[in-house]
């Protein structure tokens, strides 16, 4: 996320998460490919991490009928590294969704399925 906007949203998603006791620190651009596509890394003791992806939308409803068409790739990626990590229980690889309707819908990527997370 490189525009002025996507960087107060990506901003606001870090003060959030801060404000919930998270630790969280910026994936610079460029990643390697054997990490999971996130913008953000949260993690709390005891050892939870939350690799988190933030996608803008603008003309479609934040739900998981969305989040599976339009986010393939996202899903994809975050489902091969979760099938690297089969035992750690602690990771949580996240979707979190903006719109100026909705604010943040945030899901979370499991194996088989998508489920949407209530908020923090």
């Amino acid at each position: 996320m490189t525009s002025r906007r996507c960087t107060l949203i990506e901003e606001g998603a870090r003060e959030h998460l801060q404000l919930h006791g998270y630790q969280v620190r910026l994936v610079p651009a460029g990643i390697n490919k054997r990490d999971p596509p996130a913008h953000l890394v949260a993690s709390r003791e005891p050892g939870e991490m939350r690799y988190i992806r933030i996608r803008k939308l603008s003309h479609r409803s934040p739900c998981i009928n969305t989040i599976n068409s339009v986010f393939r790739k996202d899903l994809k990626q975050f489902r091969k590294h979760l099938s690297s990590h089969p035992d750690e229980t602690g990771l949580h690889y996240e979707i979190w969704i903006y719109s100026l309707s909705y604010g943040f819908c945030c899901f979370e990527v499991l194996r088989d399925s998508v489920k949407e997370i209530q908020k923090l």
